[in-house]
């Protein structure tokens, strides 16, 4: 059993939290917060006895394994190396940090102290992002692809109201490639590779985060489209062009239809297997088997994979950043 703390108490730790402990993998053993009110009001539930308010306390501590971090964005690169530096495994909420720099930094400190830095990309595992991988081999020549990800936030309220929470901040490394964004370029990368350029055509909002933009990917012989916003709604689905032939998925995580169509026939084949458990299942399954297996070396050859991915990933979203014109504090700071 692996005993894991938590940083934060948002609603994705919640979610993370009853996957971990339903796997009979996990067991959640202590909770950090700003307050002892709560962190004790988030891990009673999960059957968590240790609630601490200092992180270097709680990284410390004896009676925990592994880490998982779902903080604001921009305090993980501090938590993961507090932990890193006590031996402590991550599993660090998407997006992992908030450059190169602190990737880069991190994952040479994890290597250092022998111990496994995963990022929670939680559709990377999902069965059904495998199999659209699977119907892209078999298509042959891609022509194109448009993914959305366009969800309206709550949040986005208070920034009309004058505010600026977190998700809409840039000191906190917020705003809609971060947070929604993320999804599209793990698919985009992890079922076609690094992009050859890029592009991204950012509609700012008065706190100066991105609060929907539009990314291009070029390869060699086609472009991806990636929409994604917090400030307005989208149902469009997601597709893949190969000649006659398109993929057509409601999604790019959570996948639930996958629907291969073909323009010359009008044929259309339901492709998707049914998802069951919940939605974290897969990646809470998939860390667990990193962690009780370590010198396996097909553990070891997914944990690199992902490692490899999330790098890309990392560096894709900074360019498409600085083609915007935006800046984190975090990339002021030396790493």
């Amino acid at each position: 059993m692996i005993r894991l703390g938590i940083i934060g108490t948002s609603s994705i730790a919640h979610e993370f939290a009853t996957a971990a402990k339903a796997s009979g993998q996990f067991e959640i053993k202590a909770v950090y917060s700003r307050t002892q009110f709560n962190a004790q009001s988030f891990g009673e539930g999960y059957g968590a006895d240790l609630f601490v308010t200092e992180l270097d306390k709680f990284t410390a501590l004896e009676e925990v394994d592994a880490i998982y971090i779902a903080s604001p964005n921009s305090l993980h690169f501090e938590q993961a190396m507090s932990a890193i530096a006590n031996g402590k495994h991550l599993i660090v909420e998407k997006p992992i940090f908030s450059n190169t720099k602190e990737w880069e930094a991190a994952f040479s400190a994890a290597k250092a102290n022998n111990v496994f830095l995963f990022e929670a990309a939680r559709h990377l595992h999902e069965p059904n992002f495998a199999l659209v991988k699977n119907e892209i081999a078999k298509l042959g020549e891609i022509d194109g692809a448009s993914f959305t990800y366009a969800k309206y936030s709550s949040r986005y309220d208070q920034v009309l109201a004058g505010e600026e929470p977190n998700i809409f901040s840039l000191n906190f490394s917020g705003g809609a490639l971060s947070d929604l964004g993320v999804y599209l370029l793990y698919a985009a990368i992890a079922w076609f590779g690094v992009p050859e350029e890029v592009d991204y055509a950012a509609k700012k909002i008065q706190t100066g985060v991105d609060g929907a933009g539009t990314m291009l990917l070029k390869y060699p012989y086609f472009t991806a489209s990636l929409h994604t916003s917090k400030i307005y709604n989208s149902f469009a689905d997601s597709e893949i062009y190969s000649a006659k032939k398109t993929l057509i998925l409601d999604g790019v995580n959570l996948i639930q239809s996958v629907e291969l169509v073909d323009g010359e026939t009008n044929e259309r084949y339901q492709l998707a297997e049914k998802a069951s458990g919940h939605f974290m299942d897969d990646e809470v399954q998939a860390f667990a088997r990193v962690l009780n297996d370590p010198e396996n070396p097909d553990t070891i050859e997914d944990y690199e994979r992902w490692t490899q991915i999330s790098r890309d990933v990392n560096r894709t979203m900074e360019a498409l950043r600085k083609k915007a014109g935006i800046v984190y504090p975090a990339d002021l700071d030396e790493a």
